[in-house]
């Protein structure tokens, strides 16, 4: 379909920069301020910006420059991690300098992250969502295969400091992958100013059963892998005494799961089973973190972390496809940038309190992740069965 492959590469190309940032920003805290506290006020930085601006950043994608946002995005993130490598190769960049870079590459990254997600419904008919989505998803599981991975043998080879002009680079080719994009025609109801827009899209999901449970069901689970994000470093360099080329492959593993879990769910669809796939994947996750809290041996850590990123495909797949049969197509970039910003405000408060308990009790932090993936669960168990019928076009939200 016309700009589907386009999109997904440019896609592809930004995911894999921002993992790659992700997972070198932890590395680079940990091996030169030796602080895990720190880590996880850094992975915070980086993300509660966006989510706070988020509700504006869908009112400015909704107004039909969705494209040109999400390269502006993508300039401002590649401008900021170039800013943090030159002043840390120059070893003139204290923490208040860092924090400041960080938060303000964190604010435009809605534009980019809903930007594109919004789009695919807009692009491809609504029978082909579940394969489009399973695709979309895709790309984000090789993002986590390759960007960890490459992120960790950049570090071994080169260190934490050079290492970051990398994702700067792919960035600026993700903004170049985008140029002569043709955005199909979308139906829009935009109000009179910006901000009547994001107070909108607010009550838009408030309203919203299906997203106010996927609000609550995400926010705690994504709590997990903000936990997975810091953990996992601090596990491997503290606990394993290995190095950064193993938390890279780790994570690749983790992604490889996720990904071929998430192929076979588009495949044989969503529809009709969203409820049993939501809330299996958060339980299968909290056995996992629950295992991992008790054991952390090599070959278990590599077990449990594929067990996790299994989990995480089917529940992708079926979140994705189940936001967008519950919103109104005129609403996609709005109700999608607060719906995904909700979801993911759970990540900075996981990656929070990692930073804080780690250094006191592993098991702790991996049993509050567990904790988080069963409360993720319960919500679309008890959730009528009713709610998970898809939306008839143009009918009103509940």
């Amino acid at each position: 379909m016309r700009g589907f492959t386009q999109l997904l590469v440019s896609t592809l190309a930004a995911r894999i920069a921002t993992q790659m940032f992700s997972v070198l920003l932890v590395l680079f805290v940990l091996e030169t301020h030796h602080s895990a506290s720190l880590s996880g006020i850094v992975v915070v930085c980086s993300q509660v910006p966006g989510i706070i601006v988020s509700p504006i950043a869908g009112a400015l994608l909704d107004r039909g420059s969705r494209v040109a946002l999400m390269r502006l995005d993508y300039l401002v993130g590649s401008t900021c991690i170039t800013t943090i490598g030159i002043l840390s190769v120059l070893h003139s960049l204290p923490t208040g300098v860092l924090l400041l870079v960080v938060s303000t590459a964190s604010v435009t990254a809605p534009l980019s992250r809903v930007g594109g997600r919004s789009l695919y419904p807009v692009l491809v008919p609504r029978p082909l969502w579940d394969r489009s989505n399973a695709a979309d998803s895709g790309t984000n599981v090789v993002a986590t295969v390759l960007g960890p991975g490459v992120a960790g043998v950049l570090v071994a080879l080169v260190g934490p400091r050079v290492a970051l002009f990398v994702p700067a680079i792919v960035l600026l080719l993700a903004a170049v992958l985008l140029v002569r994009f043709v955005v199909p025609d979308a139906p829009s109801a935009a109000a009179a100013s910006v901000l009547a827009d994001a107070r909108g899209a607010i009550g838009y999901v408030w309203r919203n059963r299906v997203l106010r449970m996927l609000a609550g069901t995400m926010t705690v689970f994504n709590a997990c892998g903000g936990i997975l994000t810091v953990a996992v470093p601090f596990i491997v360099l503290r606990g394993l005494h290995g190095g950064s080329a193993t938390v890279g492959l780790l994570f690749a593993i983790m992604g490889a799961a996720g990904f071929l879990a998430g192929l076979l769910t588009g495949r044989f669809g969503t529809e009709s089973r969203e409820q049993h796939l939501l809330a299996t994947s958060c339980m299968t996750t909290a056995v996992a973190f629950g295992a991992l809290a008790f054991d952390r041996h090599e070959l278990v850590l590599v077990i449990l972390v594929a067990v996790i990123g299994t989990a995480n495909g089917p529940l992708t797949v079926a979140m994705f496809s189940l936001r967008q049969r519950a919103t109104e197509p005129q609403w996609f970039g709005r109700a999608f940038a607060v719906s995904m910003n909700l979801n993911f405000v759970g990540s900075p408060v996981g990656a929070a309190i990692a930073g804080a308990l780690l250094t006191r009790s592993v098991k702790l932090t991996l049993l509050v992740a567990a904790s988080c993936a069963v409360i993720g669960g319960i919500w679309p168990t008890v959730l009528p069965a009713s709610s998970y019928e898809p939306l008839a076009q143009g009918a009103a939200a509940t």
